[in-house]
């Protein structure tokens, strides 16, 4: 049985950026893409989602990083009902 960990946990997580010593915060990540494409990240840190409000698109940008935290790719903007594993626990919604 997987862990499971809560979505608002997983959002309240990737605002913060960075570390106390000022180096990125890497996490592994799982989501869908818009176009239905499941991506897996092992390593990635969040960063912007181009320019949009975030919070009212209900996006989150994911940059794909390598063990250094230097950038990799191109980032996704990611829909956070898209998320479904955040560092190997899976994602649930749960409404209260």
């Amino acid at each position: 049985m997987m862990d499971t960990i809560k979505r608002n946990q997983v959002l309240d997580e990737l605002d913060i950026r960075t570390l106390p010593d000022g180096r990125k915060r890497i996490f592994s990540i799982k989501f869908v893409t818009k176009e239905g494409k499941l991506i897996f990240l092992p390593q990635a840190y969040a960063c912007g989602a181009g320019r949009m409000n975030n919070k009212r698109f209900r996006v989150r940008g994911i940059q794909p990083c390598d063990c250094k935290g230097n950038p990799e790719y191109h980032p996704y903007p990611v829909c956070i009902d898209n998320i479904l594993q955040y560092n190997g626990k899976k994602v649930v919604f749960i409404q209260d």
